[in-house]
């Protein structure tokens, strides 16, 4: 839809509200890149893509209110609209790429915590230190209690 012919009932409504964009996970293993992550636009390896489009988006909402006109506002919420449908697909397609390497990484998690059983079950003979050991457990165990979420 053009700016200039966006409906007049969009002035009766309140500006739409963007949700927040979804976070990028922390990456920080040094295996080669899946066929999902080279797959992924480069708006989607940029980390300031979804943030640029989002600032745009609010400074527009603020716009909006503050214009002076109707023809002003249908205007601005017609740009609006235009940048709301492209967070969105910036959103969607990020969630998409996302999920893949989600799921690929569940076996990794359940790989992990049996690994993590084991050194749990050793600790004492790993180390003497009760302070590490402690620590440890502690560590492994949280770890533990949050994996059935994740999978």
């Amino acid at each position: 839809m053009s700016p200039s012919k966006s409906s007049p009932k969009i002035l009766s409504q309140p500006a739409p509200t963007m949700p927040p964009a979804v976070s990028p996970p922390d990456d920080h293993s040094s295996a080669a890149p899946s066929a999902s992550q080279a797959a992924l636009a480069p708006a989607l390896t940029n980390p300031d893509t979804i943030q640029t489009y989002k600032t745009l988006y609010d400074v527009l909402g603020r716009a909006y209110w503050e214009a002076s006109d109707i023809t002003a506002k249908d205007t601005i919420q017609g740009a609006r609209d235009a940048i709301y449908e492209i967070l969105t697909d910036l959103n969607r397609a990020k969630l998409d790429a996302n999920t893949t390497l989600f799921l690929a990484l569940k076996s990794k998690i359940r790989d992990s915590n049996k690994a993590l059983d084991e050194v749990k079950g050793r600790i004492n003979t790993i180390t003497k230190n009760i302070s590490t050991a402690s620590s440890v457990i502690a560590a492994i165990a949280k770890v533990v209690s949050i994996a059935p979420a994740l999978l």
